[in-house]
């Protein structure tokens, strides 16, 4: 009875809350905040969206495990009923965790995206979880996840697929390299960074497979530029679709049109007119 009772007790402990410490589990004396995971995120130093948290349903003494994104470092640990836990308990549930679905192209874009959008993802957090190899000034490549990761003032702005060219650029690269690696290059001279330059390829070349005719679609002339490049996406704006926001039509035109106004552009021998909720509405003929 006495033993029983001993024993009943030894498992008991005062928050549940395990944090890892110079490599050593410890439980915290007191609850932080509300309680609440993002309360416990916080109080270990780090922002919610820089830690993963996976629920361990089958455990028998664990609720919840809380890993360093894209890593299986874990940073904490919550018991269930407030048991007390050991790094072998945590051991032997980080075995049966499933990390391809932890870890998904979906997780990983998520996890990604909320990065961005706090902007507290820097090269070294990302480093420190990911093998990185430099591929320009500040594009970095992930062979992990098969993503490119752009980098400014030493935070992550943006990702892409390692493949950077989408099925229509896998395709005209396929019928005339020569017309692709050209569209290529000049992206490059008037973007940013790459990714925002294979953007445009990509969005060029699925304009070409949508016009009709493709390449010998009656409008290619109007649309030609001096280096002899052609501008499919202004090409089916203009005669086709008409559709288009403001900041896109800008983007896909960067450094390459007459500003008239607030609202108007001229791009070779065409003005575009967009209105107030920056949508086009007009398109002339100068």
């Amino acid at each position: 009875m006495i033993k029983n009772l001993f024993n009943k007790n030894s498992e008991k402990s005062k928050t549940g809350i395990f944090v890892f410490e110079n490599s050593s589990l410890v439980e915290l004396e007191e609850t932080p905040g509300n309680g609440s995971i993002n309360s416990i995120i916080e109080s270990i130093g780090f922002s919610t969206n820089q830690i993963h948290t996976v629920h361990t349903f089958d455990s028998k003494r664990i609720e919840i495990l809380g890993f360093k994104i894209f890593s299986k470092e874990v940073l904490f640990a919550l018991s269930k009923k407030n048991r007390k836990i050991s790094i072998a308990d945590i051991s032997k549930e980080r075995k049966h965790i499933d990390w391809q679905f932890e870890y998904s192209s979906l997780n990983v874009e998520e996890f990604l995206n909320e990065g961005i959008d706090a902007q507290n993802l820097s090269f070294d957090f990302l480093s420190n979880v990911l093998e990185l190899t430099q591929e320009d000034t500040n594009l970095f490549k992930s062979e992990e996840f098969d993503l490119y990761l752009q980098f400014e003032d030493n935070l992550l702005q943006a990702f892409t697929s390692s493949e950077w060219e989408n099925s229509s650029s896998k395709w005209l690269k396929g019928i005339n390299e020569s017309m692709f690696s050209e569209m290529v290059e000049e992206a490059k001279n008037y973007h940013d960074n790459d990714i925002d330059a294979m953007e445009e390829v990509n969005n060029q070349a699925n304009s070409l497979l949508d016009i009709p005719e493709a390449m010998n679609n009656e409008f290619i002339d109007l649309h030609k530029k001096p280096n002899g490049n052609i501008n499919f996406y202004n090409l089916l704006v203009t005669h086709y679709t008409q559709d288009c926001e403001l900041e896109e039509f800008i983007f896909m035109n960067k450094g390459r049109f007459k500003k008239l106004s607030e609202l108007t552009f001229e791009i070779g021998v065409f003005v575009y007119e967009f209105n107030e909720s920056n949508e086009l509405v007009n398109i002339y003929k100068k």
